[in-house]
């Protein structure tokens, strides 16, 4: 994986939010590490998919840091030091710190190397090779949190989809 263009490391707070009437919504997510703020515009799907893999990431690792309530300010300074829309977002587990990493990406990004690509097996090659926007890390708790947040969001608009499996899938 290439090194990220940003990397906040451990996080203090990250918030799913949404901004508009319930049918005229846009979503973000906002992350802060001590004064450096972060703002990543996403679909309610994004937002909806994202909160599914934190819960199955979530349920496949056993312990990790951090299993106390996190401290919420509910501060993110503006303006914010990176704002963008939200192109591939990746979870994973870092052993050695026991912490949750969260990289996202721009979309713009993404879709300037691609156009830019001469062939399809090129351009795939170039999305693998896609340096992150932001790479932070967050503990189990954040990411409960998270969890939690993101369904109260996401319901809190138009009704989400029911799904067999459980999860909540925006529509």
């Amino acid at each position: 994986m290439a090194e990220p263009l940003n990397d906040f490391g451990p996080i203090d707070e990250l918030k799913p939010e949404a901004i508009g009437v319930p049918g005229n919504r846009r979503f973000r997510l906002l992350l802060r590490q001590g004064r450096r703020t972060a703002c990543f515009w996403m679909e309610k799907q994004q937002l909806g998919a994202l909160a599914d893999a934190v819960s199955e990431l979530l349920t496949q690792v056993e312990g990790g840091q951090g299993l106390t309530e996190p401290s919420a300010s509910g501060s993110f300074p503006e303006p914010y030091e990176i704002e963008v829309q939200t192109g591939r977002l990746a979870l994973g587990y870092n052993e050695a710190s026991g912490l949750f990493l969260l990289l996202l990406y721009d979309i713009d990004a993404e879709s300037e190397a691609q156009e830019n690509a001469s062939e399809d097996e090129e351009a795939e090659v170039t999305a693998a090779n896609m340096r992150p926007t932001l790479r932070c890390e967050a503990t189990r708790a954040q990411l409960e949190k998270f969890y939690s947040d993101s369904a109260q969001v996401i319901q809190a608009g138009r009704p989400p989809k029911p799904s067999k499996n459980g999860h909540f899938h925006a529509n």
